[in-house]
């Protein structure tokens, strides 16, 4: 998924270091519409339990949304400003979806983030993104299925030998025509902003040549501290998104 966050930025003027931890406020938004958090990161590890963070040096870059600490013999470590905002904020953050597509190379092999991002589509997305929403960050959220047999048929129904393929040996593991149909579900019931003006339609989930009742796929935003919307739709944590085939006799 493609999604629209709010801007993430650190007061430079705020950070301050401890023995234990390293203070700082993340300014969230921009403009009239934002808000500041007060954060307290421990870096400690297994390699280093005993470190004093007043001997970190700080530096922020801008562009890759990093924060860079150095003084350590190691080496420089450094921390993505979103990812610890997530790990450590009180609040869901706003992700607005607005293009979803398949992260799979045609022998199923996931695509690096890097390599998605280099995707024709995405970069079109990406241009208009930066044209459009200047306020906004493009932040690309990357979704991972287990399938689920919810309802197992007993027919010789010729019409069904592809159904008991796919369900004779639950739990399922995910197949092209599986992901086809997750994907479909999930356009069709957030109608990102990017998929209607990339494609003349909406997919349907009974177009991907499955035999099946419906299909049906819920996602968890909230373990990762999200609020996942679309411009048509809210979505509510751990909601069953159903589409249904109602003229299938499966």
């Amino acid at each position: 998924m493609a999604t629209l966050i709010p801007k993430l930025s650190i007061d430079e003027d705020s950070v301050q270091f401890f023995e234990d931890y390293i203070r700082f406020d993340v300014i969230v938004g921009t403009g009239e519409h934002t808000s500041r958090e007060t954060r307290d990161i421990s870096i400690i590890s297994d390699d280093m339990p005993e470190f004093d963070h007043r001997k970190f040096e700080f530096d922020y870059e801008k562009l890759r949304k990093a924060r860079v600490f150095t003084g350590w013999e190691k080496g420089p470590v450094e921390l993505n400003l979103l990812h610890v905002y997530l790990e450590e904020s009180k609040y869901y953050l706003d992700t607005e979806i607005v293009f979803i597509g398949q992260a799979f190379r045609e022998n199923g092999e996931r695509l690096p983030a890097e390599e998605l991002m280099s995707d024709p589509t995405l970069q079109k997305v990406e241009a208009d993104i930066l044209r459009d929403y200047p306020e906004k960050d493009l932040a690309l959220l990357l979704l991972e299925f287990k399938s689920q047999l919810l309802e197992e048929i007993d027919s010789e129904d010729e019409d069904l030998v592809q159904l008991q393929e796919l369900t004779k040996n639950p739990p399922l593991e995910l197949n092209n025509q599986i992901l086809d149909a997750i994907e479909a579900a999930l356009i069709n019931y957030f109608k990102p902003e990017y998929n209607k003006k990339l494609n003349d339609k909406f997919p349907n989930v009974e177009d991907h040549g499955l035999r099946y009742r419906s299909a049906t796929v819920q996602i968890h935003p909230d373990i990762m501290g999200l609020k996942l919307l679309s411009k048509e739709k809210t979505y509510l944590s751990n909601e069953r998104i159903v589409s249904s085939v109602s003229d299938s006799n499966t």
